[in-house]
């Protein structure tokens, strides 16, 4: 499973009954999937979860858009990975 993917199975285990055919990368979280503050907790957990790593606050609020959250992993599991051959 795809970043993209793992990110959209975040987004409806926080958000269930949500039309997951508006989960795209362009798609931003407060207006169009309607996540309020609360419902961005819980995800920053399950991205947690889901990726394996602690995603500070300063980070996720920097997140606007679905695709927002994917770079911001992709950059988290690049960072996780050098550290872990220079190890």
């Amino acid at each position: 499973m795809d970043i993209f993917e793992k990110m959209k199975q975040a987004i409806i285990k926080v958000q269930p009954g949500i039309d997951e055919s508006k989960i795209v990368p362009s798609a931003r979280l407060t207006e169009d999937l309607e996540i309020d503050s609360l419902t961005k907790v819980e995800l920053s957990l399950a991205m947690e979860d889901a990726f394996g790593f602690y995603l500070p606050d300063e980070e996720l609020e920097n997140i606007v858009t679905v695709n927002d959250a994917v770079v911001l992993i992709e950059s988290k599991l690049k960072e996780t990975k050098l550290r872990t051959q220079d190890a």
